[in-house]
């Protein structure tokens, strides 16, 4: 028969042990949390020493009953129970409200990192909209056409999300991004020089192709970015619509003449969207169109300059497009 007294020897002395390695890893794990919260208060708060004490409170009770069991010492039973059962009670309610402070205080963190990461987007978008109206300004175009070319793409990949063939595709992210993209989507004007950017009268076929080329140098100025981040984001959508917005559905367009749904979609989005604002907004060098008239247009190039589920997706929201051409103004 196993001798009685050699199993409470082994399981005080794992009990040990196991105290033991707990300490340690508490003390990790204080460590960590003083690292990820970025404070001293998580290894030093009351809390934090008491239920650590306890700890070794409880060791150092694990090795007096061991000893005491080898060298035969009579403990008082009741007393030592007692103790043990206090003290385990003290071990449970340091534990809960040390747990509840850690939780507390990575809330407050977590809460502080979500306003950081707030104020880094506002900033992120801010720094967008002023290098594109950089852009723009050059071209007698204004800051507001940025901002209603934005509200338009957004209005139009919130309606076509609805969409069997584009609900798996256009995520929350996908939308944000396109929306984030759009203001940039005429940077590469600043590549052409002022002579034909401002020009009044009707372009030659010379000067014409020249303007061609701001949606690749608007490309190649957003790729350099993308390649100093090293990570993906926003960029490789934009640099598709900043490329690919002069494209049309029936191949007819520039840069590259694609077709169809070789065009990608964000890109499909901004061309209605620009064209939209382009026909309702007056120039030195051409009267605006109204609403209605902007619509007859839109609606004879479906299938031909635009896309029939974008021109659709258009139709179908143009009295939204055409609140926030009148609340957005030059």
């Amino acid at each position: 028969m196993f001798n009685l007294k050699v199993l409470t020897l082994l399981i005080i002395a794992v009990g040990a042990m196991l105290m033991l390695i707990s300490m340690v890893k508490y003390y990790a794990v204080c460590r960590l949390t003083q690292t990820l919260l970025e404070t001293e208060e998580a290894i030093t708060n009351r809390w934090c020493k008491t239920y650590y004490s306890l700890m070794g409170f409880f060791l150092i009770g694990y090795l007096i009953v061991f000893f005491s069991l080898i060298y035969d010492i009579t403990i008082v039973g009741e007393l030592l129970t007692g103790i043990i059962f206090f003290f385990g009670a003290v071990f449970v309610f340091v534990g809960i409200a040390l747990q509840t402070d850690m939780l507390s205080a990575i809330r407050e963190n977590h809460e502080r990192i979500v306003e950081q990461n707030e104020q880094l987007h506002q900033t992120e978008d801010v720094t967008i909209f002023a290098l594109a109206y950089l852009a723009e300004i050059r071209d007698l175009e204004t800051g507001k056409h940025l901002e209603r070319t934005s509200q338009y793409v957004g209005v139009l990949v919130k309606n076509l999300v609805d969409s069997p063939k584009y609900s798996s595709y256009l995520t929350q992210k996908y939308i944000c991004d396109i929306v984030k993209s759009a203001p940039l989507h005429d940077i590469g004007k600043v590549g052409i020089p002022d002579s034909i950017l401002k020009k009044n009268g009707k372009l030659t076929a010379e000067e014409f192709e020249v303007i061609k080329q701001h949606c690749e140098y608007g490309a190649n100025i957003l790729k350099t970015a993308e390649q100093k981040l090293g990570f993906e984001s926003f960029l490789r959508i934009a640099i598709q619509l900043v490329m690919s917005h002069h494209e049309r559905w029936d191949g007819l367009g520039y840069p590259h003449g694609l077709k169809g749904d070789e065009i990608p979609l964000s890109a499909r989005i901004m061309a209605l969207a620009d064209v939209y604002d382009a026909l309702r907004s007056e120039r030195c060098y051409k009267k605006s169109f109204s609403h209605e008239e902007s619509c007859m247009i839109i609606t004879r190039e479906k299938g031909k300059q635009f896309d029939p589920d974008i021109v659709d997706a258009f139709l179908k929201t143009e009295k939204v497009f055409l609140e926030i051409s009148n609340t957005i103004v030059d």
